[in-house]
């Protein structure tokens, strides 16, 4: 059988530094074929249409790039003084978010979850963006208390959603087959009243369902 086709990123970044190392870990990561380096949102455009990527790594300070966020799929490149700027590029429907300063491992896999049509919800950012969604979207009274309505199997795929688990990685952690996740993903995110599954992570964040790097179920 031959091996699926390298995911193609893009990476559009203002920091000539952060660049050269987003760059040397996805040109060295398995599986990942690094087509691009830009630093600016022309530059970005003109490679979106020539190069046609998967992903595209995406420094928000570059400005809106035109309606890319549902294909290829955009993670937002973030630091912690961010937060407007990542909740309105979920709005608009980009895959999610990492930090700039992500280790490579976590980096590699969210690139990979985001070429797999997952939401990506980056956990050492999460808690200063739900503070930032309480913030800006108003009282969230609601949404929370139908967390606690959830049932306890459909509480389990929430904190895979906030851990920035997989489908799959959620099926083997609850011994179930991925269809049967598929379909609790998308009870729960109709449920929450959610627009996608990224927001209901950030929503398992806020109840204290998990913590960066923690689950507290």
């Amino acid at each position: 059988m031959l091996p699926p086709p390298p995911v193609r990123v893009l990476v559009a970044e203002r920091d000539p530094a952060v660049r050269a190392r987003l760059g040397a870990v996805l040109g060295e990561a398995d599986g990942i074929e690094l087509i691009g380096s830009v630093p600016d949102a022309p530059a970005a455009r003109t490679e979106l249409r020539r190069r046609l990527p998967d992903v595209v790594l995406l420094d928000l300070r570059l400005g809106p790039l035109g309606p890319v966020f549902r294909r290829p799929a955009v993670l937002a490149l973030v630091t912690f003084d961010s937060d407007a700027g990542i909740l309105r590029a979920l709005r608009d429907g980009a895959a999610g978010y990492v930090l700039r300063s992500a280790r490579r491992n976590e980096l590699i896999k969210v690139v990979r979850l985001a070429a797999d049509g997952h939401a990506v919800l980056s956990p050492d950012a999460s808690r200063r963006l739900v503070s930032a969604a309480t913030r800006l979207s108003g009282p969230r009274d609601e949404r929370l208390a139908g967390v606690d309505r959830l049932s306890a199997r459909e509480r389990e795929v929430l904190v895979g959603i906030g851990s920035a688990l997989s489908n799959a990685e959620i099926a083997t952690r609850l011994g179930v087959a991925e269809p049967v996740v598929r379909t609790l993903v998308d009870q729960v995110v109709r449920k929450l009243g959610c627009a996608h599954r990224t927001e209901a992570g950030l929503l398992a964040y806020e109840r204290g369902l998990c913590r960066p790097g923690v689950e507290t179920t």
